[in-house]
């Protein structure tokens, strides 16, 4: 377990009291990580969070990027939101998932992250026909961010986050972002997620 408090350094950036402990457990092939997000001061704490898990694309060197997909628990028919320079779009934008699946290619990063709001699902599973899988659930989270970097790199990011990117033209407080979580004096948030391995498909 990591453990980051405030401090004088902290506060000049963030002027908030809390405690941040992230814990890592690992088996043979599953990786737990829990966030810890306690309000050790006495006015309530804005917070975001998020995870930046990477994985190869393609998983296995001599399949195409393109026989890669995504299938997630439940159907995921809602807009998903994009992003412009870095900052969200005000209008969310025609989901590209077909049902539970979202196939992979690069051209699905070329408006870089694709960002589900509020997800039905909390697991997804990224695999090909055939080779390893990589299964990946979460809990406590808001957003789900799939990205890879716009004109081709060897990694997929799978990133569950409570809290997203500023809105284009946005000039209000940290508070005022979306996803920003309030937490009371004296209480705590616990957010979680795991990566899990399988073999086969």
């Amino acid at each position: 377990t990591l453990v980051l408090s405030d401090n004088a350094e902290t506060r000049t950036h963030y002027p908030f009291a809390f405690r941040l402990a992230i814990g890592y457990e690992l088996t043979s092939r599953q990786l737990g990580v829990t966030f810890e997000i306690t309000n050790t001061g006495d006015e309530p704490l804005p917070a975001s969070i998020g995870a930046h898990p990477a994985f190869n694309w393609p998983l296995l060197p001599e399949l195409p990027k393109e026989a890669y997909r995504l299938t997630f628990a439940k159907n995921e028919p809602a807009p998903v939101r994009r992003l412009k320079d870095g900052l969200l779009l005000p209008a969310p934008q025609p989901t590209p998932i077909q049902g539970k699946t979202l196939p992979l290619s690069e051209k699905l990063f070329v408006d870089d992250a694709v960002i589900l709001d509020k997800p039905v699902s909390n697991s997804v599973r990224y695999a090909a026909e055939r080779g390893p899988a990589i299964e990946m659930s979460w809990q406590g989270f808001n957003e789900l961010g799939i990205w890879s970097k716009p004109g081709g790199a060897p990694f997929l990011c799978i990133e569950p986050w409570h809290g997203i990117a500023s809105p284009v033209d946005f000039d209000g407080e940290f508070t005022g972002k979306p996803g920003v979580m309030l937490i009371e004096p004296g209480t705590r948030r616990v957010l979680s997620y795991r990566i899990g391995l399988s073999r086969e498909p």
